[in-house]
């Protein structure tokens, strides 16, 4: 490898972000340095170079990723490799999907404001009342100017809420059977507040006897991971630092049912959880476990699982959620939800 260092530079709809990666002697990719600034529009090479300025690493491999076609000449101009955002999600699906399992990507980035949407998909997600032209008014105006950052937690709201409309299309037609592998990057997401917030967004969409293992990319890394690894084959047996963070199993039930917990230790844990409950038991990104729980088909299921930062994550309440735009039973129980699950978390952070 002619280098051990990497600049990469990630033109988006919003924000462009460059990165300083490199390789440790334990074959780890970890991000040294990384700034960002809004896209500078009608000239990309403005945020570009002022953003590389403050990483100086001359001698390191540049790539540049990108949807913007016209971006690979500004590459090219640079003497940078010009990665689109199709190759690297192909290199990452590569290196990430495993035998019998689904593998899905979730950005939650500018890019999803180009999409349609239903007034009342998004709204019905949120704990207070919002007018219908008021919501179109707010994403409309985010579409013009998708780096301004949300100003309070009602603005915040409207942006999950937009993230859980686009993520529940993007799952759509998965093999709810197995289990699966989510990486969630970008948007309101890597920007949370809280952790228990983004799993939220993702709790409220997956369907009943559903497990999911998720990956969260605080920083904005993903895509320029996976141009690297689109341009340097050797990266695809290296593994990734802090930057991507393990945030555990998501088990939607779909009811309140008894489940079990193998640690590997003689004696199961069992739990029993209650009709509409979220909890958080406590695991380690590396403890192995297995989950067992009966189905409505009355079959046995086990899956082997993993903790994370939040540990395993188990959601009773009845899916899809009945919830509606306008009703003040959904924004109750929706600001019933999120305190329960934040909650969750600070007991979780406690000990």
């Amino acid at each position: 490898m002619p280098s051990q260092k990497f600049v990469t530079i990630d033109i988006g709809s919003a924000w462009t972000k460059v990165f300083l990666a490199s390789l440790d002697s334990d074959n780890k990719l970890i991000v040294e340095k990384s700034a960002r600034l809004p896209t500078s529009w009608g000239n990309f090479s403005l945020a570009t170079t002022s953003l590389v300025s403050k990483i100086s690493e001359p001698a390191a491999s540049k790539i540049v990723v990108s949807h913007f076609p016209e971006v690979e000449k500004l590459a090219k101009k640079d003497n940078a490799d010009f990665v689109t955002e199709g190759e690297a999600a192909a290199a990452l699906v590569k290196y990430f999907k495993s035998s019998g399992e689904n593998f899905f990507i979730l950005d939650a980035g500018a890019s999803n404001l180009r999409e349609d949407f239903k007034t009342e998909d998004v709204g019905k997600y949120l704990t207070f009342n919002a007018n219908p032209i008021f919501l179109e008014n707010f994403i409309g105006k985010k579409r013009y100017k998708p780096h301004i950052l949300p100003a309070d937690t009602g603005e915040l709201e409207i942006e999950e809420a937009f993230v859980r409309s686009s993520f529940q299309a993007k799952l759509f037609g998965r093999d709810k059977t197995k289990k699966s592998l989510i990486t969630v990057t970008g948007g309101a997401v890597s920007g949370t507040p809280r952790l228990s917030r983004a799993a939220l967004i993702l709790l409220d969409i997956l369907d009943d006897e559903e497990v999911v293992q998720v990956q969260f990319d605080r920083d904005f890394f993903l895509p320029s991971f996976g141009a690297l690894l689109a341009k340097l084959k050797q990266l695809q047996g290296a593994t990734y630092g802090k930057w991507l963070e393990d945030l555990g199993a998501f088990v939607s039930l779909g009811r309140a049912l008894p489940i079990e917990l193998d640690w590997g230790y003689s004696q199961l844990q069992k739990v029993d959880m209650a009709p509409g409950e979220i909890s958080l038991v406590p695991a380690p990104a590396e403890q192995k476990i297995k989950l067992t729980f009966v189905t409505k088909a009355k079959e046995k299921r086990k899956i082997d699982i993993n903790g994370g930062s939040l540990g395993v994550v188990l959601d009773s309440r009845v899916k899809p959620l009945q919830l509606s735009f306008g009703q003040a039973e959904s924004r109750r129980v929706m600001t019933e939800w999120l305190k329960q699950i934040e909650q969750a978390e600070i007991t979780r952070e406690a000990f």
